[in-house]
């Protein structure tokens, strides 16, 4: 008979606190996790956490396979080879969710099994969030910490360099400001980890969307902003339709097999010869308030009305 089951694993820091002392004081522990707690102190590389404790629980546990999913950096760490039956935890911390780790292997597990991999678990947990911190350190220096995308200050510094160059040289430059519609209700009815997928989802099907020429970013958690360039308003019209469709067209399909139709609002404001970086946004962010406004899941096309 095949199982699979995913439960919450909510901790705090004090439970690793508790670990680490009574590593640190020679208190009765077990050994295999005094190993693992040591061994994942040595490395901030994610893959190699995992690594490690793979080795440590695939012959205590008999696990044929761990997975691990983090959709906000992408990661999908994938150990061994899936078997028939699975077990996994939703890694919730007091200051956030750290994704998915899934254990699988060829018999079902017990109920002292399951309290076996907590503890294995337990181990993981703050090991992986500071690897996880570690990355987004990293990746934050230049990105956004999310999905790889320039931040607001690269998006504002990007913005000011295109638009002396548009007024210089006489072409045109468009912005297009993208909310995804409803967005809270879904983290909240979902989770913040289906919420990344979603983000995810998106963002990946804008990059379907996009000339070689357009500029994305990402600015706040669930809004994304792009840059067209040399073209006229009636065409970046069109292009953001285009988006629309794309998403509305493109439903998320949730694991358990249901699919999620998605939407999206979007404000669009072309840039004037007098427009400042601060003038154009407010415009184009009027816009997309007036299309959240009245009824989301379309375009709003800003114009000098929206200046004051």
């Amino acid at each position: 008979m095949n199982s699979s089951s995913v439960e919450k694993f909510v901790t705090s820091s004090n439970r690793a606190l508790d670990i680490a002392t009574a590593i640190t004081t020679n208190k009765p522990i077990d050994r295999l996790i005094t190993a693992l707690v040591l061994k994942l102190q040595t490395t901030l590389d994610i893959n190699q956490v995992f690594q490690t404790f793979y080795e440590a629980i695939k012959h205590d546990l008999n696990i044929r396979c761990i997975e691990y999913e983090y959709p906000i950096f992408g990661i999908h760490i994938n150990l061994g080879h899936k078997a028939t039956n699975s077990y996994g935890y939703l890694l919730q911390v007091e200051d956030g969710t750290w994704g998915k780790i899934t254990a699988y292997r060829s018999e079902e597990f017990s109920q002292s099994e399951k309290t076996r991999f907590e503890t294995y678990i337990s181990a993981i947990v703050f090991p992986l969030r500071n690897a996880i911190q570690h990355e987004g350190t990293i990746i934050q220096s230049a990105y956004d910490s999310h999905m790889g995308l320039p931040n607001w200050e690269h998006m504002e510094s990007q913005l000011t360099r295109e638009a002396k160059l548009a007024i210089r040289k006489k072409y045109s430059l468009i912005l297009l400001l993208i909310d995804i519609d409803r967005f809270t209700k879904l983290n909240d009815s979902n989770g913040s980890l289906f919420g990344d997928i979603v983000i995810r989802h998106v963002y990946e099907t804008l990059q379907e969307c996009l000339r070689d020429t357009d500029i994305l970013y990402r600015y706040g958690y669930d809004k994304f902003s792009l840059f067209i360039s040399n073209t006229q308003i009636s065409e970046a019209s069109l292009i953001a339709e285009r988006i629309r469709t794309a998403i509305s067209d493109h439903p998320l399909l949730k694991s358990d097999g249901n699919k999620i139709k998605l939407t999206i609002s979007i404000g669009v404001a072309e840039l004037y010869g007098d427009d400042t970086v601060e003038s154009v946004y407010e415009r184009a962010y009027k816009a997309l308030k007036l299309a959240k406004n009245s009824g989301r899941n379309q375009v709003k096309i800003a114009d000098r009305k929206f200046l004051g």
